[in-house]
């Protein structure tokens, strides 16, 4: 989307040379939602990386390390794991998609050192995403005006909560 602009009767969406008109607007953007929220949500990169199927993992669930800052768990027999943004806040306070040399360094190390000592595997795949945070680990679902809405700052928690925050957005509309 490049712009919106509300009437009385609804909203115009422009997409470059695309536009249209709706009733209602929902923003789901969540790090991305910035000026919308007037601040109160701040972009922050999240950089994982999941392994190869690793034959006969014993790990299994959902596991935090260093305060939250780094997280693991199985899926089958892979390792996803992610964090590292405590490595540099600054740099990683982005809306930017990718991933730095600084962050999947340690992550690897934790992989080799700490969760899979002495056990082979290779990294099969790397993103990043974008996390919505805020002064307040509460999400925010609200109007912004007469036709346009939000369900945003999900502080790291879009997977469990976001179907949640969803039915609490279309209640409110």
């Amino acid at each position: 989307m490049t712009a919106f602009n509300e009437t009385q009767n609804g909203v115009e969406v422009g997409l470059g040379d695309f536009s249209f008109s709706t009733k209602k607007l929902l923003f789901t953007t969540n790090g991305f939602a910035g000026q919308l929220t007037k601040g109160d949500v701040k972009p922050a990169r999240a950089q994982v990386l999941i392994t190869e199927p690793i034959p006969n993992l014993d790990i299994k669930g959902t596991f935090h390390l260093d305060k939250g800052f780094y997280y693991f768990r199985n899926i089958g027999e892979r390792i996803l794991l992610g964090g590292g943004r405590n490595l540099d806040f600054e740099g990683e306070t982005t809306t930017e998609f990718g991933q730095t040399a600084l962050i999947h360094n340690q992550l690897e190390k934790l992989l080799k050192e700490v969760i899979l000592p002495g056990r082979d595997f290779k990294i099969a795949h790397r993103w990043s995403g974008i996390m919505g945070i805020g002064s307040s680990k509460n999400p925010i679902v609200q109007q912004l005006s007469e036709h346009v809405y939000c369900g945003v700052r999900l502080g790291g928690m879009g997977v469990a909560i976001g179907s949640l925050i969803g039915t609490e957005l279309a209640d409110l509309v």
